[in-house]
């Protein structure tokens, strides 16, 4: 079928997702797929930053193991974002929801990404949303076109974004520089302590595995905006749907009290109000709320991306996959299929939550339900599916349940009067759906919230 502009794609049953994933990445490629739709190389000069993409590896290879030290990190960081972005008043004001989201969640990823240093600097944090607008733009215009105008198209896209690039390198270099320098030390010495962050895990990464790159500051740059973009983009398209929708169920679900009332279990007024990888994992509820947000409001209607690279690939009922198409599997069918999900339309925050209550009290129940927020299935695929499944959704989950706890510990939030409670709707931009623009709410600091 014709797919976004003239790329040829096919969208497969859920039927042959098994199937799909026992090729290898030389017959159906997940980078080939991604490069061709994201087309980085007419905006950031190679496709390696989508076909190679180490850096996003290093997220599950070594990232993932420290989330114990980037709770502490973002513990920290999230009291000084929020004061900054929604402020410290405690008279209501109406914010717009989507920029202050954003502002939090880029300085609270960025603490993680490249440290204090700079993760507070809003002039840095500015110009890497400015850069995101136009990666988003090049893959829509430049994908969007033929083949033979890509080049062109490619060219005219990205004339501003060089030197934003170039802008952006050079904020960058001095702090890249300092990590060269600390490699010189000895890991295992005592006495050095390296930073716990995703930019020294890549500078150490790139001098054992790519010495070439590691030398050169123009891809290394690079580098971390893709690794920026992965950490910041759609993280706050999930932060904002959430709380739009905890508000707009709050109504018939007493969400906002519920998710509270979890909160101060999980981090008691007379504990040491620090979050760690177990306290996390005990907000069921917040879980339940965070699944059952991609469920409805995923940012992409597609999944499990696959590029044909080799003739004789078929399907399990004998369609042979020409080489060179795009495959891919619906994800909105399956996560509202009326067979599998009751009320499948309705946002029922507490919906996973129960499942996995209801299991927990069954007796002899061997099995607890695959329904946690980061665990992916042919029928839950906002992360896809696989082994290829987003290796940053563990982080996801700890952000999104972190941000919407703080937020929901030291402000009381409610839609403007003329919402009506109704949460406004979402609408889609070619394939992505997006939070409603210009989308408002009300908030003020709560009283006594800085003893939280």
């Amino acid at each position: 079928m014709p797919g976004f502009g003239f790329r040829h794609e096919i969208i497969m049953p859920v039927s042959s997702m098994r199937g799909v994933q026992t090729y290898p990445e030389t017959a159906l490629a997940v980078g080939e797929a991604f490069a061709e739709l994201d087309q980085v190389q007419w905006a950031l000069g190679h496709a390696r930053y989508i076909e190679d993409a180490w850096h996003g590896d290093l997220v599950r290879t070594e990232l993932n193991a420290s989330l114990e030290n980037i709770c502490a990190s973002l513990n920290d960081e999230l009291g000084v974002a929020f004061d900054k972005w929604f402020g410290t008043d405690p008279e209501w004001k109406e914010i717009d929801l989507f920029q202050s989201v954003q502002m939090v969640v880029a300085q609270a990823a960025s603490r993680f990404t490249i440290g204090t240093r700079i993760c507070r600097n809003e002039e840095y944090l500015n110009l890497l949303f400015d850069i995101f607008s136009q990666l988003v733009m090049n893959a829509g215009a430049t994908g969007g076109g033929p083949r033979v105008l890509r080049p062109i198209v490619g060219t005219l896209v990205n004339l501003t974004l060089h030197g934003k690039v170039n802008r952006f390198k050079k904020m960058f270099q001095p702090i890249w520089e300092e990590r060269v320098e600390i490699l010189e030390h000895d890991r295992d010495d005592p006495d050095h302590v390296e930073p716990q962050d995703h930019l020294q895990m890549m500078a150490r990464y790139a001098k054992e595995h790519r010495p070439e790159e590691f030398k050169d500051i123009d891809i290394i740059t690079r580098r971390l905006i893709t690794a920026n973009f992965s950490s910041m983009h759609q993280t706050t398209i999930h932060v904002t749907n959430m709380l739009l929708n905890i508000l707009g169920s709050d109504a018939d679900f007493n969400t906002i009290a519920t998710l509270r009332d979890e909160v101060d279990r999980v981090l008691p007024a007379d504990g040491d109000g620090n979050w760690t990888k177990a306290k996390v994992s005990r907000m069921v509820k917040a879980d339940s709320v965070a699944r059952e947000t991609l469920r409805l409001n995923s940012f992409s209607g597609r999944a499990v991306f696959r590029k044909v690279m080799v003739d004789g690939i078929k399907t399990p009922d004998g369609h042979e996959l020409p080489k060179g198409t795009i495959i891919s599997f619906l994800g909105q069918p399956a996560q509202t299929d009326g067979e599998l999900i009751e009320d499948p339309l309705k946002y029922d925050p507490f919906r996973f939550s129960r499942i996995r209550e209801d299991a927990a009290a069954a007796a002899g129940d061997e099995k607890a339900p695959a329904v946690a927020f980061v665990t992916t299935s042919p029928e839950y695929l906002p992360f896809g599916h696989g082994k290829h499944a987003c290796p940053g959704r563990f982080l996801v989950d700890f952000e999104l349940k972190m941000i919407i706890a703080y937020l929901l510990g030291h402000y009381d939030v409610e839609f403007p009067a003329e919402y009506n409670g109704k949460r406004p709707e979402n609408y889609w931009l070619a394939e992505a759906c997006f939070p409603p623009d210009g989308a408002r709410v009300r908030i003020r600091r709560k009283k006594n919230a800085d003893g939280k």
